[in-house]
């Protein structure tokens, strides 16, 4: 009886289809929970945004305008709304002037120390920028807010 050896070719290719098997199967793995994972991203962002479909809302937003805000250390808060939301800003100032509602053509005299307010409907949608025009003799004026409005 001839034994016959094996010079490990055979093996070897099989060993290297089952690796290449292996290999495209983690990737289909990934691939799909990336897909999963993408998804859950979207349904999670459209369900926890404000609704698209409830009827008109009050929201009401505080500025405090101080000295970060003036010189710009402080990053601008940005307030949430939808076409046809009622919105009551208030807002405390140190500083002499009118708070600007870039776009939508709004103004607010500001006194220091004391709130004021300012309510209107948000029309359309859109990015405004809510600035404060200072009464001194530069006329300097800086970013206080954005109020960012979403379709309905």
């Amino acid at each position: 009886m001839i034994a016959q050896q094996s010079d490990g070719i055979e093996e070897l290719a099989a060993a290297s289809s089952s690796g290449i098997g292996i290999h495209r199967s983690r990737l289909a793995i990934l691939a799909s929970t990336a897909v999963v994972l993408v998804g859950l991203y979207m349904a999670t962002k459209h369900f926890l945004s404000i609704d698209s479909t409830s009827a008109e809302q009050t929201r009401a937003f505080s500025v405090d305008i101080g000295e970060a805000c003036l010189r710009g250390t402080a990053e601008p808060p940005v307030f949430d709304a939808r076409e046809g939301d009622r919105i009551v800003l208030t807002v405390t100032s140190l500083y002499s002037g009118a708070l600007y509602i870039h776009g939508m053509e709004r103004e607010l005299n500001l006194t220091p120390g004391s709130e004021a307010r300012i309510t209107f409907t948000a029309e359309h949608a859109g990015r405004y920028y809510l600035h404060l025009h200072r009464e001194d003799p530069d006329h300097a004026h800086a970013e206080v807010a954005v109020l960012e409005v979403a379709p309905r």
